[in-house]
């Protein structure tokens, strides 16, 4: 089931995709603009207004996530997307060099370890120790019971 922001940000991709130029449409597959129409919430009001561009229109986040999806998949150059893959190459290396100076070198799998021995010891100090007693002695504990009354 689809949350109801996004269904609603499907919604104002519509009707934003309504007012666009054919050419351009027809570079999207007709799959995803039915998976679009299908799943959009019919009853939600936009505030999309066509004479109005599209970067001064308040638009929720989620639509302005598929529009960029849309451009970059669809409508994008080959120039532009070569721009899109050394960008997200050199993001993607950014986050490892992130992690590891969080991680100092340390190997992953020591650190899962870590992590495991730190829960496990957090687990044994919060169980309960509960004593059985055999049957013999409840017993007794019973018939000494009713002898103190």
């Amino acid at each position: 089931m689809i949350d109801e922001v996004y269904r609603n940000s499907f919604k104002e991709v519509y009707e934003i995709l309504e007012n666009t130029e054919n050419e351009l449409l027809e570079k999207i597959p007709t799959k995803f603009m039915n998976f679009i129409k299908e799943n959009m919430n019919g009853n939600y009001k936009t505030n999309i207004q066509p004479d109005v561009d599209i970067d001064k229109q308040l638009l929720l986040k989620e639509t302005e996530a598929v529009l960029s999806l849309i451009y970059r998949s669809y409508w994008a150059t080959d120039k532009e997307k070569q721009e899109f893959a050394i960008k997200d190459q050199q993001e993607f290396i950014k986050k490892e060099e992130k992690k590891k100076e969080q991680y100092h070198g340390k190997d992953i799998y020591q650190v899962f370890e870590e992590r495991k021995n730190i829960n496990k010891i957090a687990i044994d100090n919060n169980l309960m120790v509960i004593k059985k007693e055999n049957f013999i002695k409840k017993f007794f504990k019973k018939i000494f019971n009713i002898f103190k009354r």
